[in-house]
C-alpha cells in the first residue's frame, strides 16, 4: 500500500510536534526545578545567617545579664568572708537573699536558663547562692545542699578573666550532681567574674547554665516548617541534630562527626571556607536527600572552643514538591500539543508548521532563561489555546520567583531590623556607623552617637507587664523617629536601650539641643489603658574623632557616658570627653 505525500507529511509533522512538545515540557520542567533549587539554596543560607545572628544576640544578652549581676553591690556583699560580727553576717545573708531574688526573676524571664549560681573564689569554690529549675518550678538551693565547685574548669578559667569579660564553656552533657532538670542534659555555661572596683583578685563568679535543646527549639520555631537545624563544634562533633542519637557521641566514648555524614561540610568545619551550600544524598533508607547550608561562627568571648558551625537543611522532597503543579500543567500542555499535532497532521501541514514552531521556540527560549517572545494568543483554535496555556505557565513561574524573592527580602529585613519596633537593629546601626566614620575620615567632619537608656522602664515593666512594656517601647520608638531627621539613624539595641546616630552638625551646642529635645519628648506622659505612664531617659554621648577612631570605641564611650549620666541622676546628659 502506497502512502501519499500528505499522509507522510502529516505523520512527519505529528512526530515532530510530539517530540517538540515533549522536549519543550522537559526543558521547562528542568528549568523550573533548577530555579527552585537555586532559590532554596539562597533561602537556606539566608536563614542560617539570620539564625546565627539571633544566637549571637542571645549570647550578648546573656553577657549583659551576667554583667548586671556581677556588678550588683549585693553580689560583692554576699561573697564577703564570714565575720565574727552578727551585723556583718546578717548583711551578707540579706545580700544573698537579694541576689537569689534577682536570679529568680531572670530565670522566670528566660526559660532557657537551667541554673544561676554565685560561686565564691574561697572555700574551694563554695556556692553562695544557687537557683535551679526543678520539675515543679524554680528552686533555691541552700544550706548543706550548696556544693564546692573549685575543681571544675569553668571556675578557675573565669576567675582569671578581667572585669566584664565573659567565659563560654564547651557544649557538653551536664554531669554535675544535684542540677535538677539540668542534670544529664545538653548545656553550655556562661560565666563572669565578680570583682570589687580596683581589686586584682576576683571574689567569685556568676554562672548561668543554658538549656541548649530548649534554646534551639525556640529558635527553630521561627523557621519554616520542615527546616532542620544542626550545631557542630570546632572538631566536627555533632551537638544538635534532628536525630538525637547522633549527638554528643564523645560523651559516650564515640565520635559522631558531621563531616562523616555530610562530607561537603568538612571545609566549613576546618575553617577553609566560612559558608557552604550543598545537596546531600541519603546513605541509607532512613536518610533522605536534602539541601543544606552551613556557616562557621568564630567565638568572640573567652572559651575553650575556637569556633562553632551552624547548619540549616531542608529535605529535597519538600523543595521539589512545589514543582508538582507545574509538572502537571506541563503534562497537560504537552498532551494538548500532541493532540493538536495529530489533528492538524491531516490538514494543511504547511499552514500549521509556523505557529507550532513559534510555540516550541518560545518554550525553549523560556527554558533557557530568555524572553519567550511573541505567541499567537489571538488565535481562536487549539494553537491559540496552547499559546495561552503556555503564557499562564510562564506567568505562574514568574509569580513563584517573585514570591521567593519577596521571602528573601523579608528575611534580609528581619536580619537588620528590630522585630518589636521596626527600628534598625545593632547590625544595621554598626554598618551605618562604619560607613559614617569612613566618610568622615575621608572628607573631614564629625559623627555623634547618643546612647539612650530609659529611666524607670523596669519598674513600669514589672508593674504593668510585658505587654505594657512592649507598647511603651513602640511609642518611644515613634517619638524618637518623629524628633529626628530622615538623614539620622534611630536604632534599638535591645531592652530599653536606643541609639541615635548624627552624621553631621556635631557641634556641642547642636548636640545638646538635640539631647534636650529628646529628653523633653521622652519625659512626656504615655497613655496606656487609661493610665498615664511616666518615663525618663539618660543620654550618653560619644563623638568621632574626639572619643575614638573606630565604631567599637565610640559605642563603648557613649555607653560609658550614659552610665555616668545615670549615676548622677535620672534625666541626665553626659559627653564622654567631659567626664575624663
Amino acid at each position: 500500500m502506497k502512502y501519499g505525500i500528505a499522509f507522510k507529511l502529516g505523520v512527519l509533522l505529528a512526530v515532530v510536534g510530539v517530540v517538540a512538545a515533549g522536549l519543550s515540557g522537559f526543558y521547562a520542567y528542568q528549568a523550573s526545578r533548577d530555579i527552585l533549587l537555586k532559590s532554596a539554596r539562597q533561602e537556606l543560607l539566608t536563614s542560617t545567617r539570620v539564625l546565627a545572628r539571633r544566637i549571637t544576640l542571645s549570647r550578648e544578652e546573656i553577657s549583659r545579664n551576667l554583667q548586671v549581676l556581677a556588678t550588683h553591690p549585693a553580689a560583692l556583699q554576699a561573697l564577703r568572708a564570714a565575720s565574727a560580727g552578727p551585723a556583718a553576717d546578717q548583711a551578707r545573708e540579706q545580700a544573698a537573699d537579694q541576689i537569689a531574688t534577682l536570679f529568680t526573676q531572670l530565670m522566670q524571664a528566660n526559660p532557657s536558663y537551667f541554673q544561676l549560681r554565685l560561686i565564691a573564689a574561697s572555700d574551694y569554690g563554695l556556692e553562695r547562692v544557687r537557683v535551679d529549675r526543678g520539675q515543679a518550678g524554680l528552686l533555691r538551693v541552700s544550706g548543706d545542699a550548696l556544693q564546692e565547685k573549685g575543681h571544675f574548669e569553668y571556675v578557675a578559667d573565669t576567675l582569671m578573666l578581667a572585669t566584664g569579660e565573659t567565659y563560654l564553656s564547651r557544649v557538653s552533657i551536664n554531669h554535675e550532681l544535684g542540677a535538677n532538670t539540668g542534670q544529664e542534659q545538653p548545656t553550655l555555661q556562661l560565666a563572669m567574674p565578680v570583682r570589687a572596683d580596683g581589686a586584682d583578685q576576683a571574689l567569685g563568679l556568676i554562672v548561668v547554665n543554658i538549656d541548649l535543646k530548649g534554646m534551639f527549639a525556640l529558635l527553630q520555631a521561627d523557621l519554616p516548617a520542615g527546616y532542620q537545624v544542626f550545631l557542630v563544634n570546632g572538631e566536627g562533633d555533632i551537638l544538635i541534630h534532628p536525630d538525637a542519637s547522633k549527638t554528643f557521641g564523645f560523651d559516650r566514648g564515640q565520635r559522631a562527626l558531621i563531616q562523616d555524614e555530610m562530607p561537603q561540610a568538612a571545609e566549613v568545619v576546618s575553617g577553609k571556607v566560612n559558608a557552604a551550600v550543598f545537596e546531600t544524598a541519603g546513605k541509607d533508607a532512613a536518610d533522605s536527600p536534602r539541601v543544606a547550608a552551613f556557616i562557621g561562627q568564630p567565638i568572640k568571648v573567652r572559651s575553650n572552643e575556637s569556633r562553632m558551625v551552624l547548619g540549616v537543611a531542608q529535605p529535597l522532597a519538600d523543595i521539589l514538591i512545589r514543582s508538582q503543579p507545574l509538572a502537571q500543567q506541563l503534562l497537560q500542555i504537552v498532551s494538548l500539543l500532541c493532540l493538536l499535532c495529530l489533528l492538524l497532521a491531516v490538514g494543511l501541514a504547511r499552514a500549521i508548521t509556523r505557529p507550532i514552531n513559534a510555540v516550541s521556540k518560545a518554550a525553549q527560549r523560556f527554558a533557557e532563561g530568555q524572553a519567550a517572545g511573541p505567541l499567537p494568543l489571538a488565535r481562536k483554535d487549539e494553537i491559540g489555546s496552547l499559546a495561552r496555556s503556555f503564557a499562564r505557565m510562564q506567568a505562574q513561574i514568574t509569580e513563584q520567583l517573585a514570591d521567593l524573592r519577596q521571602k528573601q527580602e523579608e528575611l534580609e529585613h528581619l536580619a537588620q531590623h528590630d522585630m518589636l519596633t521596626g527600628l534598625p537593629n545593632r547590625r544595621l546601626l554598626e554598618e551605618r556607623l562604619d560607613t559614617a566614620i569612613a566618610n568622615a575620615r575621608r572628607h573631614g567632619g564629625g559623627i555623634c552617637v547618643l546612647f539612650i537608656d530609659l529611666d524607670r522602664f523596669k519598674q513600669l515593666n514589672d508593674r504593668y507587664g510585658h505587654d505594657a512594656g512592649d507598647a511603651v517601647l513602640k511609642i518611644v520608638a515613634g517619638r524618637l523617629l518623629g524628633m529626628m531627621r530622615e538623614v539620622d539613624t534611630v536604632a534599638r539595641l535591645g531592652g530599653d536601650e536606643f541609639v541615635v546616630l548624627l552624621d553631621s552638625q556635631t557641634g556641642v551646642e547642636h548636640v545638646l539641643a538635640v539631647a534636650d529635645k529628646l529628653l523633653n519628648g521622652l519625659t512626656a506622659p504615655i497613655s496606656y489603658q487609661g493610665q498615664e505612664l511616666a518615663l525618663g531617659a539618660s543620654i550618653g554621648i560619644g563623638r568621632y574623632p574626639q572619643d575614638g577612631q573606630t565604631r567599637a570605641e565610640i559605642m563603648v564611650k557613649a555607653d560609658k557616658a550614659m552610665y555616668e549620666a545615670k549615676a548622677v541622676g535620672q534625666g541626665g546628659v553626659r559627653f564622654y570627653s567631659a567626664v575624663q
